[in-house]
């Protein structure tokens, strides 16, 4: 390795963003020392997503370290103890790890509140489940509480903007629906009956079907939906 080349981890990692212009871009990247190996931008407003994607290359590396496994000689090293009395041992709760408080200094990865609230948002969006945009905050420094219900109220934004989004399928498709009747009573009115013109409005009718299938589901399970649709 040459003098002076940042250390390179062995993993690609993908990262995913959205810009404050609302744009979402997405790529794999293999971090140098923790950390993207060069600058990136929006492809829309050439915006600095150089941080954002740190943030989530120090995420992922996080998570990653716990499934490292052990050395394998550490269990011969260890020596041998008797095994405790059964009468002698009591039960020793879990230690619980607090989250780090958002008026310390930030540690490596985290970044302010409004960007990872907008990073948090993205994740949603992206159709990420919700105990993981949860872990995402914890890891930012919000409190479990905080975290939690911050996350439920962005699934429920999205989830009346789904909603919302059914609604109008549906409306457009039931349009669609009608074209080939009126395309028929129009035909029978006039005495002449295109069927090649008739066949492209049932076809027109059949996607308005579909359109309307669509927009039910929507609305009735917006939680079904993969992440995008709710721009859709």
């Amino acid at each position: 390795m040459l003098l002076g080349e940042g250390v390179r981890n062995s993993i690609m990692i993908p990262v995913k963003i959205q810009c404050g212009c609302g744009q979402r871009y997405a790529f794999d990247v293999e971090p140098v020392n923790g950390r993207m190996p060069g600058a990136v931008a929006c492809p829309v407003c050439g915006a600095d997503g150089t941080s954002a994607a740190d943030s989530v290359i120090a995420q992922s590396l996080v998570a990653q370290a716990p499934v490292a496994a052990a050395p394998v000689g550490a269990a011969r090293l260890r020596p041998a103890t008797a095994a405790p009395s059964m009468a002698t041992v009591s039960p020793t709760p879990p230690a619980t790890r607090p989250a780090p408080s958002r008026g310390g200094v930030k540690l490596p990865g985290q970044v302010d509140r409004t960007q990872a609230e907008h990073e948090a948002r993205a994740k949603i969006s992206w159709g990420d489940a919700p105990a993981d945009v949860t872990s995402y905050l914890r890891m930012q420094g919000f409190s479990y509480e905080e975290a939690s219900s911050l996350v439920g109220t962005m699934f429920r934004e999205r989830a009346a903007t789904i909603r919302a989004n059914g609604i109008r399928k549906s409306f457009i498709g039931i349009g669609l629906m009608c074209v080939p009747v009126v395309a028929l009573v129009v035909f029978l009115s006039m005495g002449y009956f295109p069927i090649k013109l008739f066949a492209v409005t049932l076809m027109i009718g059949t996607y308005g079907a579909w359109t309307l299938l669509k927009g039910v589901i929507m609305f009735l399970a917006p939680k079904s939906e993969p992440g995008d649709v709710a721009e859709q």
